[in-house]
């Protein structure tokens, strides 16, 4: 990805890690970032501290098994919070203070000729008091080499314990103890105008901080591509190339989600990863190593004002059902095109745009009770989730 005077027709770009060559239409981040004559001025120097850390010892194993992370070492204490200017918004400096000592640079690529190489460099952060450290699959994903700078300016040997291409989103662990975890979630729901915070490395500038607004929450079928799960809080947040799995934090110090895409040929459309359902993939890929997700055999489409009226609805709440995968869970439990969705298990149907991530983030075998409007009849159904194919 380059900056957006750069960018030359709409994309949607993985926002935020630096990589050799230019751009395809959806690529993991797009800014080079090699030792050579034609990289950024900032990239050497950033490149050459990543680089330090020695090759990993011969006969080390290309995917080593699944290890204990080390866990996590005491910081000082944050400044006391001081009171926001009378006008604008909030102070960042405490949350920044709060927060960005958990956050790392996060560095993948080969070893040559002895010496370590960065091909993609961005941003992760600590997830957990076992020290492991949460960021974007894309990043990482097929790196022989990571290497982890914590605030300190230290470079720690990392590996890929665990990832999920689809969510985008990886977990890495190191030898050696990391901060502890980030403050992370919140029971409030988030709302547009809310004012949040990404703190990363854009093109490998050391910890820094934009700020802007939540624009929307839920958004899916994000132009030209992207992850294709989940959905996502789109900011105004200034976020560009080293950003890719850094955190998007409240005005609370809270991380709320996990910065992963912007839309290129734009102004203010980045867009983050959930925390909630982060942790949903991190809980799986811990335990199981991997996300497996669940499939509905179903398409569902918004509820509009005429369907509310005919099934006795007060609004549009609920999905409709448009399509059923002949034999798939839906067929199964006997739901029929134009029926809408109320319910799934516990958790109310608000709109379309949330029901695929409640049936991806079940696990396969398990029954879900369904609350179904068909015209004005109410039907009780059970959906048994299967592995997505």
């Amino acid at each position: 990805m380059r900056p957006p005077a750069a960018l030359p027709a709409a994309l949607l770009i993985l926002a935020g890690c630096t990589e050799r060559g230019g751009p395809p239409a959806i690529a993991p981040t797009p800014a080079p970032v090699t030792a050579s004559s034609a990289a950024p001025p900032v990239v050497p120097a950033v490149r050459e501290a990543l680089g330090e850390a020695s090759a990993p010892p011969d006969g080390a194993p290309a995917s080593p098994p699944r290890p204990q992370a080390p866990g996590t070492f005491a910081l000082p204490p944050p400044p006391a919070p001081r009171a926001a200017p009378g006008v604008g918004g909030p102070d960042f400096s405490v949350v920044f203070a709060q927060v960005s000592p958990s956050v790392v640079g996060v560095a993948a690529g080969r070893m040559r000729q002895g010496r370590f190489s960065a091909q993609r460099t961005g941003t992760g952060f600590v997830w957990d008091a076992a020290g492991h450290i949460l960021t974007n699959d894309h990043l990482v994903a097929d790196a022989d080499v990571v290497r982890v700078r914590v605030q300190s300016g230290k470079v720690l040997s990392g590996r890929v314990l665990a990832g999920d291409g689809p969510m985008d989103l990886a977990l890495v662990v190191t030898d050696e103890p990391v901060p502890p975890p980030v403050p992370r979630g919140r029971e409030a729901p988030l709302r547009p105008g809310e004012w949040v915070a990404a703190i990363g490395n854009p093109f490998g500038l050391q910890h820094s901080i934009t700020v802007g607004v939540i624009s929307a929450t839920g958004r899916r079928r994000l132009p030209g591509g992207g992850p294709r799960f989940g959905s996502f809080i789109q900011t105004d947040t200034p976020v560009n190339p080293g950003n890719s799995g850094g955190p998007l934090v409240d005005a609370h110090g809270q991380v709320i989600g996990l910065n992963t895409v912007m839309l290129g040929d734009a102004q203010g459309l980045a867009f983050a990863i959930p925390i909630d359902q982060a942790d949903v993939v991190v809980s799986r890929l811990l335990a199981d190593g991997r996300f497996v997700r669940g499939f509905g055999g179903l398409v569902v489409k918004p509820v509009t004002d005429r369907l509310a009226r005919e099934a006795g609805l007060a609004g549009r709440s609920g999905a409709r059902v448009s399509k059923i995968v002949a034999g798939g869970p839906a067929d199964t439990a006997g739901l029929r095109p134009g029926d809408i969705l109320l319910s799934f298990g516990d958790e109310p149907v608000a709109n379309a745009n949330g029901l695929p991530w409640l049936i991806a983030s079940t696990a396969p075998g398990t029954a879900v009770p369904l609350k179904v409007a068909r015209g004005r009849t109410r039907l009780a159904l059970t959906l048994t989730v299967q592995a997505a194919p």
